[in-house]
Parts: structure tokens; C-alpha cells; sequence
């Protein structure tokens, strides 16, 4: 903490030195006298309308010139007028500098008085920001089209529409010695699990770093523990229906100031595979398309380590031969496989970084042209070609790109172990590969509930899109403070 000098000239030196006033030009600095009650009225460009700064400055006049006129002078009156009668909803005051500092560089305006030792802050902030359209990801064929920004308020806004429980809390925290950047912890209080909230908060709380540019990863990131493991330990989305729907399970949330994506806490591989739309269909169908989405999940990660394996074992078992490609050309299969990777994951780079305009051409291009004539060439087989496009089509059906971020990782692991050890190689891969599920935990929580530890009611709300009048309690695997879902 910084206290607050009585003296106005000392302060604005101050001021100026640390802001850089005269030096960045949207620093704004405002010297001001009325009736002989001076002040210093500082701000960002970019961060308020002109009509509010207007409207600041003119109620402060007609305060001012009103206590000239019953002779009640001195900072102290006017400090207590002006947060008495400024029109303006969040007014507040501080004798910490630093805070009256960070309000100045987050968008609010500071007002310091000579002779007194606090300063008014006046939220006059007006964010740059875009309209809450569709999500990318998660998107819905019936359902709401809004989504998420990168303005905090915004997405708070959004987030309050759907839950108005008194119970939901947003806590505000600012992250980063140099970035001061704004993240909120969200939950309902009366549902989530004390013990993970505290968890969530103190990580929260104990990140040092000098800023966050990169928002939500870089907070996911200090959050974590294991770094290392592929799969994600966190889930992420845009739709404001999908964090209420989590926050009333008992979840929690954090949104990070400058970013669309919110992080939910914790997260299970279940919670990977499912999507939105399920609760858009009927139950029947929701519960088939939850199904053809962990059947595609299945299908991207083991179906070319699989096929590789089985062709291994093919020279030994005559019932197998029907799995050998016809023509392989000069390129060992196992290297086709590798090769389409590779090609696959460059592609998808490639289109990322190309202009919108292009983006489409280069992917015809690259898939259909050069897909073609490596087949006529003799480059690939045309069963390679088949398997590995249906594998690619298997992983982009998965929700989120962080899961099939790390089934593509995974898949390449079993991909080397069946080309180096056969079918051995891959059964002693997979089974890895279940291991590495069933150890790993986010925040307490086993990671492949509810498969390991087995939960009955867990596993069938896994398998199947139960009505929601049937939905009687939350996911035990929380332990929510209220596991009654009708109770609230």
C-alpha cells in the first residue's frame, strides 16, 4: 500500500512520473480549480465517452460552486459532497494509491483534492467490444446463438441472464504484477464444494508473473499441476448455457478479462465427449448422437493403430489377410500413416495462418489434389488414404479441440508402438493409454469417472440423455453442498 500525500502538487508529480504523462498519449491529465478547491483528474482515452467525462466535470463545478456559495470550503467537504451527489452509480473512494493507480489504467477516473489523503474514483469505463455472436466451437443446430466476448463485463452480464440465483458470486481478482489483469472466480455458494473453491482460489491467488497476455492458457497453466499429461484438465467454452449448466452441477468457472473462452473447473474425459446439442434433440436422440460422438472419440484415437497392428499380425494369421492393403507401392504402411499425420497437421496449420479469402482453396488443394495424385503416384495406398480420412473426420466430430489435440498425440504414440512391436506394441499402448486416464486427477477428481472408479448412475447419465424431470440429483463425484437438484 501507498498512501496518499495531502498535498496535490506532490501527488501529481508522483503521478505523471509513474503514468508517464506528457509521454503516452492516452494518459490523460486534467488540472482543475473551482473556487479556489484544486483537483487533478486523470483518465485513458480509448476507455469512457466524452459525454461522461463531461458529465463528471460539471456535476464537480456545480458541487463546488455550491459549497463556495454557503462557504463550506476545504477538500474534505467537497470529497464528501462529491461521493454523496455525483451522479454516477459506482463511485468509490481509496487512500492507496497503487489501487487508485490500477482503477485509472483498468478505465475509471480518478479525481485527487488537495489536502486530502484519498482520492474519488468514478467508473465512467466504457470497454471496446463486439457483439456476443455465435460460438465457433459447440455450435447447435437449435438453440441460443450468443456468446461470449472479451470484455468481463459482457460475459458476467450474459452469465446472469441465464442463472438469477442470489447464491451466484463473482469474485475479482487481478492477476499479474505488470498486466493487472482481471479474473473472476465464479460459483453458486450454496452448491459448489468449499474445499475445490478453496483449491481454485488459492492457485488463484498464488500465481506470480509478471502478466497473462495470453489469458485463459496461461491462468489454466498455473492452475494445472501436471503440465505434462496431453489431455486437458480444464474444459473451455464460449456459451454462457454451458457454464450455467456446469455452475448448477456444482462446477466453477473462471473468466479472464480479455478473453471469449471461460475455464471450467473441474474437468473429467466425460466432460470432453459431450456436447451441447444433445440437450437440444429429444432424449432418444440426444442419447444416439452421444453416442456417435464417443464412438468417434474411439474411432480417432485407436482405429489406424489398430488396422497397423492387424496387418502386423496378418502374415501369421490367415483369417487376417483381408486387412492387407492390395498395392502399397514402395512405402512401408506404417510410414503412409506417419506421413498423413504429418501432411494432416500441416494442412491444419497452413489454413490457420492463410487469409480468409484463401483459406477454403487451400484446403481443396491440399486434400483433394495433392491427396490424388499421391495415390495415383503410388505415394499412398488407397486404403491408407480412406482410413486416415475417416479418422480425421472421427476427431473433428469431438466438442473440443483440446481433446482431440491430445487423441491426435496419443494416436501417434500407438501408431510408433504398433509399427515397432506389432500387435503387442499396441495392446501394451492402449492399455498405457487407459492407465494414464484412469491416474490422472483435476483438483481431486478422478479424471475417467465415471468408468474408473466405476459409478453406476455416473456411467449411465455417461451413456444415455436422460429427460430432466428424471434428473434428480448433481454429480457426486463434486461432493456439491446440495446434491438435490430440485431443492434450490
Amino acid at each position: 500500500m501507498r498512501p496518499i500525500d495531502a498535498d496535490l502538487d506532490r501527488v501529481v508529480d508522483e503521478v505523471n512520473r509513474i503514468l508517464g504523462v506528457g509521454v503516452s498519449f492516452d494518459v490523460l491529465y486534467r488540472p482543475v480549480n473551482y473556487s479556489g478547491m484544486r483537483l487533478a483528474v486523470y483518465a485513458l482515452n480509448g476507455f469512457f465517452q466524452s459525454l461522461f467525462v463531461l458529465d463528471v466535470v460539471k456535476a464537480v463545478e456545480e458541487i463546488a460552486g455550491r459549497l463556495a456559495e454557503h462557504e463550506e470550503h476545504g477538500a474534505k467537504a467537497l470529497g464528501q459532497a462529491i461521493m454523496a451527489e455525483l451522479p454516477f452509480v459506482q463511485v468509490a473512494r481509496t487512500d492507496d494509491l497503487e489501487k487508485a493507480l490500477v482503477n485509472v489504467l483498468s478505465g475509471p477516473m480518478a479525481i485527487f483534492l488537495d489536502g486530502e489523503t484519498e482520492a474519488v474514483l468514478v467508473d465512467t469505463r466504457l470497454y471496446p467490444d463486439r457483439d456476443p455472436n455465435d460460438p465457433a466451437v459447440e455450435r447447435v443446430i437449435r438453440g441460443p446463438r450468443d456468446g461470449y466476448t472479451e470484455t468481463l463485463v459482457t460475459n458476467v452480464a450474459l452469465t446472469r441472464r441465464r442463472l438469477r440465483d442470489p447464491g451466484l458470486r463473482f469474485e475479482l481478482h487481478q492477476v499479474g504484477q505488470r498486466s493487472k489483469t482481471d479474473v473472476c472466480l465464479v460459483y453458486i455458494n450454496d452448491v459448489a464444494n468449499p474445499d475445490l473453491l478453496t483449491a481454485v482460489r488459492d492457485k488463484i491467488r498464488g500465481i506470480s508473473v509478471d502478466g497473462i497476455p495470453m489469458a485463459e492458457q496461461s491462468i489454466e497453466e498455473f492452475l494445472i499441476d501436471n503440465k505434462w499429461n496431453p489431455y486437458p484438465m480444464a474444459r473451455y467454452t464460449e456459451r454462457p448455457d454451458v457454464v450455467a449448466t456446469h455452475l448448477l452441477q456444482g462446477y466453477i468457472a473462471v473468466f479472464v478479462d480479455t478473453s471469449p473462452e471461460v475455464i471450467i473447473l473441474p474437468a473429467t474425459f466425460v466432460d470432453h465427449v459431450q456436447h451441447p446439442e444433445d440437450y437440444h434433440q429429444t432424449p432418444l436422440g440426444g442419447t444416439y448422437m452421444r453416442w456417435i460422438l464417443l464412438l468417434s472419440v474411439l474411432l480417432s484415437v485407436l482405429l489406424p493403430p489398430v488396422w497397423l497392428a492387424l496387418i502386423k499380425a496378418a502374415p501369421e494369421v490367415e483369417a487376417l489377410r483381408w486387412v492387407v492393403p492390395r498395392e502399397t507401392g514402395g512405402v512401408p504402411v506404417w510410414l503412409q500413416m506417419m506421413f498423413a499425420e504429418l501432411g494432416m497437421d500441416i494442412l491444419r496449420r497452413a489454413v490457420i495462418n492463410t487469409p480468409v479469402p484463401l483459406g477454403n482453396a487451400i484446403g481443396i488443394v491440399a486434400g483433394v489434389i495433392f491427396g490424388q495424385t499421391a495415390v495415383s503416384v503410388g505415394l499412398y495406398s488407397a486404403e491408407v488414404m480412406v482410413l486416415m480420412a475417416v479418422t480425421y473426420v472421427a476427431a473433428f466430430a469431438a466438442a473440443s479441440p483440446e481433446m482431440a489435440a491430445a487423441n491426435r498425440l496419443i494416436r501417434m504414440a500407438l501408431l510408433i508402438l504398433s509399427a515397432v512391436f506389432g500387435p503387442w506394441g499396441c495392446a501394451a499402448g492402449i492399455l498405457g493409454w487407459l492407465l494414464l486416464l484412469a491416474r490422472s486427477r483435476s483438483f481431486g477428481v478422478p479424471y475417467f469417472w465415471p468408468i474408473f472408479p466405476f459409478n453406476t448412475y455416473g456411467f449411465k447419465q455417461m451413456l444415455i440423455r436422460e429427460p430432466l424431470p428424471d434428473i434428480r440429483t448433481r454429480i457426486s463425484a463434486l461432493h456439491p453442498v446440495d446434491r438435490d437438484k430440485r431443492s434450490g
